[in-house]
């Protein structure tokens, strides 16, 4: 099965799209962390496994990624994993 790889800048609404971010700023999360989108995939019951590694674009930052299975279009994934680190944040 194809996998797909998410970044932490991919769902960071402090990041323009040149810097790294794919989903719109709707569904972009401020600060995200690694595992904000561990915990994210967990609840959607969505297989991972982490990578500790540096994003290309902003080596310097701490992040990571993860990989996950593509079921369906990496966007919808991604967004689906932002609303759900929104909805754990505001269980917080």
């Amino acid at each position: 099965m194809k996998e797909c790889v998410i970044w932490t800048a991919n769902l960071d609404a402090k990041k323009k799209r040149s810097e790294g971010r794919k989903v719109s700023l709707k569904f972009a999360v401020p600060n995200v962390k690694i595992e904000e989108i561990v915990q994210a995939c967990r609840e959607l019951g969505i297989p991972f496994r982490v990578e500790e590694k540096r994003y290309p674009k902003s080596w310097w930052e701490e992040g990571g990624r993860v990989i996950v299975p593509k079921s369906e279009s990496k966007i919808r994934i991604m967004e689906k994993i932002a609303m759900k680190i929104r909805e754990i944040r505001k269980r917080k």
